[in-house]
C-alpha cells in the first residue's frame, strides 16, 4: 500500500512540475486530423456529445447578450486554467506513439484529476436548447414583442475549433398600450377612490411590459386586502392585440366581494412550559381592534410588535371561526404564539463593537436573562465580562471589567402611530486608560425607544438619560510621574496641559463625595436604516443623528454634542458593493478651565473603523509633535485627549468571491465566505481638548482633512467579516513637507495593518 501511494504522490509530484514551467496557459487541444469530417467537434470528455464552446445571439437590439444568457439554462463550456493544462497533458499522453512510454499510473491520475472538473463542461442538449427558445419568445413577449421569432443553430467553427450554439432573433416592432382598464372596481367607497388612482401610473402610449402592468395591479388588490377587501381577487389580465398597429388593448378583471369588519380577536397560546405575557400587553401590541375594517398591513405590523417582545419564537396571525363563526361581512381573528425560552444563562468569550466610540472589544463574559419578568414581556439581562477595549491597537488595548443589569419594557404607550418602550441600565466599569491612572465609572442610564412607520426616512427614535460618576484613581501618582518625566518648563506646560480635563475631574470628585454625579446627559437619537443586511448590506441606507447635552450647574460635564452619520450601499454586480460614509460632529464645551467632557464625548480618530491610514485614536489637526512632550505624557495625551470637532468618510467597494460549482462544498463554502475591500478614507479631529482655542480658518476644515487608501481581506462570520485592511496615508495635512505620498521617499515605512470585527460601517 505505500508503495503504490507513493507512486501517486511521484507522478502526482511530477505534473506539477510540468505545469509549473509550461506556458500552455491559454492552449486549446488541437483534434486530431480528420476527426471532424465536416460535422461537430466531438467532446474530448465523451466523444458521443458535443460540448457548447460558445453561445451567440443574433439579431437581439433591445437586450444585451448578457441579459439574454442569464435567461437560458444552457451553458457554454468555461474550463479555467489548470483544465486546460491537464486536458493538454492528457490528450498528449494518448496519442499512440506517446501512450506507450508513459505510465499507466499517470494517466490514470490525470484522468481523475479531469473528473472532478467536470462541472465546467457543457454539452448540448435539444430539449434544453428548444426550451430555451421558448424562455426567449415568451420573454420577448412579456416585453411588448409580441411578434419576435427565435429560432437556433448549432455548428462548428473551424477556425476557433469549437461548436456554437446561436439563437437567431427577429424582434419586429414593440407594442404600445392603447388603453388598460380595470372592470370590477366602480363601486369602490369614495374615500378609496383617490387610493385606486394613485396606483394607476400605467399610461396610454406607454410600452407593453408584463412586469410593470402585474406591479400595478398587485398593488390594486394589496390596496384592497388593506382596507376590508379580504375576498378579492382578480382575473389575469386579457390582452387583445391590434397587429396591424401594433397597439394592446388590457382589460382586468376585478372581484371584490363584501367588505368585512374585524369581529373579535383570540390568541391560542403554546406555552412551551413559560409563564404567559398578560393578555393586555398583547392586546397592546396590536394595530387593529374589533369594529375595524380587515387591513393585511395592519395584521402584518401587529405580528412584527408581538415578535419584538423577545418572547416568542412563532407568532402567526389569521382568521379562523374556531371561536367566533364568519358571516357575510365579519372575520374573527385567531393569534398564534408560541414562546420561547425565557431563562437563559451563559459563560465564555465575547467580541463587539461599541456605538459611540467605534471600538472592537473582545474578553470573556457571564450572563444570566429573563424575558417576561412580571408576565407583561420585561426584560432583565445581568452580567460580568472583562477584556480588551480595541483590539485594532494590539498591544496597547486597554483592560477593563465590567458588571451591570439591563432592563427593558418594551411598550409604554402609543401615541397616534409610534410606540414608546422604556430601557434602563446600571454599569460599574474599571478601565485602565494609562499605565498609572485607573478611572471608575458608574453610570445610570435609561432610554425611551420609539418607533414610527416603517415607510417614513426615520423609523427609530430615542430619548435618552444618562447620569454618571467617573473618578480617576491614583491621578496624583499619574499626574507627578508625568512632571517627574518633564525635561523642561515647556515639557512641563505639555504635561499639565495633557491632563487638564482629568485634574478638573479628580478636584470635583475630592469636593463631591459619592454618590454626586459627574455628568447628567439628556439626549436623543432619530435612526433610519433600510439596510437589506444589518451585517452585510448589499442595497440600502443607514441613517444617525444623535444630540447630547448636560444640565448647567450639574455635575462637572458641561458640553453640547450633536452628530451625524450617513451611510449609503448600492449593488454594483453580484459580486461587488459600492459603500460610501460620511459623518460629523461637534462638541461645544461650556467653561473649559473648570469642566470636563468625559472619554466616551470625545471624538477620535484613525484606526481600523476610521481613517484607516493612521493608527487608532492617533489622528488630529495639526499633529501634535512627540518631541514636543515628555514620552508617558505624548502616549497618554493621543490616546486619552480628544478633541471636540470630526469630519470623516469613506469611499469602499466590497467584494465577495462567488461559490465555485467545481469543487466540493466545504471548500466551497471557505471561498464564498472571503471578501476583499478597496477603499478611500479621508477625515480629522479639529479642536484637541488639550488647545481647544486653536485659531483654525474656516478653510482649514477642508485642507486639513486627511486621505488614505488602501485594500483589506475578511472571512465572513454571521456578524459581518472578521478582517484585515492595510493602509497607506495619501495625503497628510499635518505634515510640514512631503504632504502627499508621490513626494515621499520609502512610502511603504507609513503602512498601517488594521484588525476589525465587522465592516469599517
Amino acid at each position: 500500500m505505500f508503495f503504490v501511494v507513493s507512486r501517486r504522490l511521484f507522478h502526482l509530484l511530477l505534473i506539477l512540475i510540468i505545469l509549473t514551467i509550461t506556458l500552455a496557459f491559454s492552449f486549446k487541444p488541437t483534434y486530431p486530423q480528420g476527426i471532424n469530417n465536416g460535422f461537430l467537434f466531438p467532446s474530448y470528455v465523451n466523444k458521443y456529445q458535443y460540448e457548447i464552446g460558445r453561445i451567440d445571439f443574433d439579431g437581439n437590439n433591445a437586450f444585451s447578450d448578457s441579459e439574454l444568457e442569464s435567461l437560458i439554462s444552457s451553458k457554454q463550456t468555461d474550463r479555467g486554467y489548470p483544465h486546460k493544462i491537464l486536458l493538454y497533458y492528457d490528450v498528449e499522453m494518448k496519442y499512440p506513439q506517446i501512450h506507450r512510454y508513459i505510465p499507466p499510473l499517470l494517466i490514470e491520475s490525470l484522468d481523475d484529476a479531469l473528473k472532478t472538473m467536470v462541472n465546467e463542461v457543457h454539452f448540448f442538449e435539444q430539449i434544453k436548447v428548444e426550451n430555451d427558445v421558448i424562455t426567449l419568445s415568451d420573454f420577448y413577449n412579456q416585453n411588448g414583442y409580441h411578434d419576435a421569432e427565435v429560432s437556433y443553430t448549432f455548428e462548428p467553427d473551424y477556425t476557433k475549433q469549437m461548436n456554437v450554439l446561436t439563437f437567431h432573433i427577429k424582434e419586429h416592432s414593440v407594442y404600445k398600450i392603447k388603453d388598460l382598464n380595470y372592470i370590477g372596481l366602480d363601486s369602490l367607497p369614495p374615500e378609496l377612490e383617490s387610493n385606486f388612482k394613485s396606483l394607476c401610473r400605467i399610461k396610454s402610449g406607454n410600452e407593453f411590459n408584463e412586469n410593470k402592468i402585474y406591479a400595478e395591479v398587485r398593488a390594486i388588490q394589496y390596496m384592497l386586502l388593506d382596507n376590508g377587501y379580504f375576498y378579492s381577487n382578480f382575473d389575469m389580465p386579457l390582452v387583445l392585440k391590434d397587429s396591424v398597429a401594433s397597439l394592446d388593448s388590457i382589460i382586468v378583471v376585478f372581484r371584490t366581494g363584501i367588505r368585512q369588519r374585524i369581529s373579535d380577536i383570540e390568541y391560542i397560546d403554546s406555552l412551551c412550559g413559560q409563564k404567559p405575557v398578560v393578555k393586555e400587553m398583547k392586546d397592546r401590541q396590536l394595530d387593529f381592534a374589533p369594529g375595524d375594517w380587515y387591513s393585511i398591513s395592519k395584521l402584518n405590523r401587529s405580528n412584527n410588535n408581538l415578535l419584538s417582545l423577545g418572547t416568542f419564537d412563532i407568532v402567526s396571525i389569521d382568521t379562523s371561526s374556531v371561536f367566533t363563526p364568519k358571516t357575510d361581512s365579519t372575520l374573527p381573528v385567531a393569534i398564534y404564539t408560541q414562546y420561547r425560552k425565557q431563562q437563559d444563562w451563559g459563560a465564555g468569550g465575547y467580541i463587539n463593537r461599541t456605538v459611540i466610540d467605534n471600538f472592537t472589544n473582545i474578553g470573556l463574559e457571564g450572563t444570566y436573562s429573563d424575558r417576561n419578568i412580571g408576565g407583561i414581556a420585561q426584560n432583565i439581562n445581568l452580567f460580568a465580562r472583562g477584556g480588551l477595549q480595541d483590539i485594532s491597537r494590539i498591544l496597547k488595548s486597554e483592560p477593563q471589567v465590567q458588571a451591570g443589569i439591563n432592563f427593558a419594557q418594551p411598550l409604554l404607550w402609543v401615541i397616534d402611530k409610534a410606540r414608546f418602550g422604556a430601557a434602563g441600565q446600571l454599569t460599574y466599569s474599571l478601565s485602565k486608560i494609562n499605565t498609572d491612572l485607573l478611572l471608575s465609572d458608574f453610570s445610570l442610564a435609561s432610554r425611551l425607544p420609539i418607533r414610527f412607520l416603517d415607510q417614513t426616512f426615520i423609523q427609530f427614535g430615542s430619548i435618552d438619560f444618562l447620569l454618571q460618576r467617573q473618578v480617576p484613581l491614583n491621578f496624583s501618582d499619574a499626574y507627578n510621574n508625568a512632571l517627574q518625566s518633564s525635561q523642561t518648563s515647556e515639557d512641563s506646560v505639555k504635561a499639565i496641559a495633557s491632563y487638564k480635563l482629568y485634574e478638573s475631574l479628580n478636584r470635583y470628585c475630592n469636593e463631591h463625595g459619592f454618590p454626586s454625579p459627574s455628568a447628567v446627559i439628556f439626549g436623543g437619537s432619530l435612526i433610519g436604516d433600510k439596510r437589506n443586511d444589518i451585517f452585510n448590506p448589499s442595497s440600502g441606507y443607514y441613517f444617525n443623528f444623535s444630540l447630547d447635552l448636560t444640565i448647567p450647574k450639574v455635575g462637572i460635564a458641561q458640553f453640547i454634542r450633536p452628530q451625524m452619520s450617513y451611510y449609503l450601499f448600492t449593488r454594483l454586480s453580484p459580486m461587488a458593493v459600492f459603500a460610501l460614509k460620511a459623518r460629523g460632529g461637534y462638541t461645544y464645551w461650556y467653561d473649559q478651565n473648570n469642566s470636563y467632557v468625559p472619554l466616551e464625548r470625545q471624538f477620535f480618530a484613525g484606526g481600523a473603523n476610521s481613517v484607516r491610514g493612521w493608527p487608532s485614536r492617533r489622528l488630529r489637526y495639526p499633529q501634535p509633535q512627540a518631541s514636543n512632550f515628555p514620552q508617558n505624557t505624548y502616549e497618554f495625551f493621543m490616546d486619552f485627549t480628544g478633541s471636540a470637532v470630526i469630519l470623516e468618510g469613506s469611499f469602499e467597494v466590497r467584494f465577495r468571491m462567488l461559490r465555485p460549482h467545481n469543487m466540493n462544498d466545504t471548500y466551497a463554502d471557505i471561498i464564498s465566505n472571503i471578501g476583499f475591500t478597496f477603499f478611500l478614507d479621508w477625515g480629522n479631529t479639529f479642536n484637541s481638548y488639550l488647545d481647544y482655542s486653536y485659531p483654525y480658518k474656516w478653510y482649514e476644515y477642508i485642507t486639513g482633512l486627511a486621505i488614505a487608501g488602501g485594500a483589506g481581506i475578511g472571512y465572513n462570520t454571521p456578524v459581518g467579516p472578521f478582517r484585515i485592511d492595510l493602509a497607506l496615508p495619501l495625503y497628510d495635512p499635518s505634515a510640514e513637507t512631503n504632504k502627499t505620498i508621490f513626494r515621499r521617499e520609502d512610502i511603504m515605512k507609513d503602512l498601517k495593518f488594521n484588525i476589525g470585527l465587522g465592516y469599517s460601517f
